[in-house]
């Protein structure tokens, strides 16, 4: 069970390993960027058939669009990624005094009665607010990318990551402390 655990966890951080791809894409966006605003130059490329969320053309508004776009899955869908790798802010100066096994109940009440309800409500509204963007059509107003629900589910899907993270991780660290205490006679 706890291989099983393990894996979901992993899982959920392989979505950050593939949004850390978009920090290559936006630098390269803001670069052109940039340079287009400098040339003034307004199209970037026009391809004339309609693509999802491009349009039949890229220009200066939806190359600002997809920097905020690409920044934006870089941090909802890091944040499952940096939880699992344990690079995430906590108060290290307190918890080093700690045994190991107080840091483990900390980190399952935390993930638990903290995480968990919070990713669990984030999901539920991000899920309603993509709804909505998606049942109204929404695309950008001055030009720039259509179909914003598509960058508004990856809002969605990283809490719904951190939130699965926030049951997995607990289960597990559970059952490995149940198992050290059957090992050793406790």
């Amino acid at each position: 069970m706890a291989a099983i655990l393990r894996g979901i966890e992993g899982g959920c951080a392989w979505f950050g390993r593939l949004a850390a791809w978009t920090v290559p894409l936006l630098v390269a966006g803001v670069c052109v960027g940039v340079l287009m605003a400098q040339l003034r130059i307004s199209e970037l490329a026009h391809w004339g058939v309609d693509l999802p969320v491009l349009g039949d053309r890229l220009t200066l508004n939806g190359l600002n669009d997809l920097q905020w776009h690409l920044f934006a899955a870089m941090v909802m869908l890091g944040g499952a990624f940096t939880l699992h790798e344990n690079r995430h802010v906590s108060v290290d100066f307190i918890a080093s005094r700690l045994s190991p096994r107080t840091r483990q109940w900390i980190t399952v009440a935390c993930d638990l009665f903290m995480l968990l309800p919070f990713a669990l409500v984030m999901t539920w509204f991000s899920w309603k607010f993509t709804a909505a963007a998606y049942a109204s059509g929404e695309g950008s107003s001055y030009g720039g990318l259509l179909d914003l629900w598509v960058i508004k589910s990856v809002m969605t899907l990283g809490f719904a990551l951190l939130g699965l993270l926030a049951l997995a991780r607990p289960l597990r660290l559970m059952l490995e402390m149940r198992d050290h205490m059957t090992a050793s006679g406790e």
